[in-house]
């Protein structure tokens, strides 16, 4: 799967190899990512069922990644207890036994529900008289029919054309262009245009400390070192973002605007106490303070505890992006870790993992826009000549660590 669009280039490229300090990440195309939950032993049924979804999911990831701007975290499940398939906001997607569901053009049905088409308020609000009232989607159906009067049908559970609803409704793959088209469309009627501005840790002024994910659902200050303290931040707007904690977002309990209360993590459902607006105080990549959208009060650090209440001047309501990156050893043409490599080979980027451990993959442009990212469980390699000229940084999370290295294409 291909999350993140790729610049291609005929063009033949020299290497040049250095070592990486540290760069924001940022995209401009779509972040949907996911993982399929597997037991450690499968039946030979099992093991069928998770490579024909594998196959339906990687193909729906491309084209969502390719042709939105949508940002998301997928957990797919095979559940033989479903008769179809199905989805919910949350991000949970379940394939029954049947094989005829696990095609891509029902897995991308069932993404389209796991970003609100179907499944949220801000989506039935918008259905009037049996139409989707969205002015997005509403613009690029016209555009996509090049009628000016056309309109976008829908019920409480989907809309047509382009929702994907039956096979019949797909005759070509422009079909599942036009489909991630609406979609991106609508979802930018629903919550706004959001993009993916960077993967980092943030850390308190106050307390050297920084927000880590505990328990699944509960949001501490902790070490700035492992996995529980990365934090992906998706612009929602100019100055508003949502905070990702692997599948869970910076949340304010109950919609609460009271002081004192405690931050916790929560499924992402649209609201505006899990919009936090930042207040830079010397740009983007300086000292900055959070303050709640629904509430107006600041996130403060307060013991181990992250609480919003009203601003104060110290620097327990000041924050700071931090990396942490850890430092890979440079070994002429590729970079070497207990258990990794990331090598040029015969002109492929090449990823080689030691054993069958689920790593990221991400490769981003010089101003930190993501160009391609893979969850990898085996070796990957890439053609470099699908890259543009231009410096690149590849890096490779697993376990506690993030290995990265630049690379320059001539």
């Amino acid at each position: 799967m291909l999350p993140c669009r790729v610049k291609m280039s005929a063009a033949s490229v020299n290497l040049i190899l250095l070592l990486f300090v540290s760069i924001p990440v940022a995209q401009d195309a779509g972040n949907i990512t996911y993982t399929l939950e597997r037991v450690a032993n499968p039946t030979q049924d099992q093991q069928s069922a998770y490579d024909a979804i594998t196959k339906s999911m990687d193909s729906a990831i491309g084209y969502y990644n390719r042709w939105t701007t949508i940002t998301k975290r997928l957990t797919v499940q095979y559940n033989t207890g479903v008769q179809t398939a199905d989805a919910g906001f949350g991000g949970n997607i379940r394939f029954g036994s049947s094989r005829s569901y696990m095609v891509v053009h029902t897995a991308m049905h069932e993404i389209a529900h796991t970003v609100g088409v179907g499944t949220t308020t801000e989506y039935q609000n918008l259905i009037q008289n049996g139409k989707f009232t969205g002015t997005h989607a509403t613009a690029m159906l016209r555009e996509i029919l090049g009628d000016p009067d056309t309109l976008l049908s829908g019920d409480s559970q989907h809309f047509w054309p382009f929702g994907l609803n039956y096979a019949s409704e797909v005759g070509s793959e422009q079909d599942l262009i036009n489909h991630c088209k609406m979609v991106n469309a609508m979802y930018k009627d629903m919550f706004g245009a959001e993009e993916f501005f960077r993967t980092c840790r943030i850390r308190s002024y106050a307390e050297e400390r920084c927000m880590n994910a505990v328990n699944g659902s509960e949001l501490a200050l902790g070490g700035c070192d492992d996995e529980a303290s990365l934090v992906d931040l998706v612009a929602l707007d100019e100055q508003t973002y949502r905070l990702e904690f692997g599948d869970q977002v910076l949340d304010i309990p109950n919609e609460s605007r009271d002081a004192g209360v405690t931050v916790a993590l929560y499924g992402w459902n649209g609201g505006a106490h899990q919009r936090a607006v930042f207040e830079f105080e010397d740009g983007e990549d300086g000292p900055f303070r959070m303050r709640m959208k629904h509430s107006g009060l600041y996130l403060q650090a307060d013991g181990n505890r992250v609480v919003q209440n009203n601003g104060g001047a110290d620097d327990s309501f000041i924050w700071e992006m931090v990396d942490g990156k850890v430092a890979a050893e440079v070994m002429s043409n590729s970079v070497v870790v207990p258990q990794k490599k990331i090598r040029i080979s015969a002109g492929r980027l090449v990823f080689t993992p030691d054993n069958s451990e689920r790593t990221r993959l991400l490769v981003t442009d010089v101003r930190g826009r993501c160009v391609l990212q893979r969850s990898v469980d085996g070796k990957y390699d890439v053609p470099l000549s699908a890259f543009a000229k231009g410096i690149y940084v590849v890096s490779v999370r697993f376990g506690n660590a993030i290995v990265s290295r630049r690379i320059a294409l001539q």
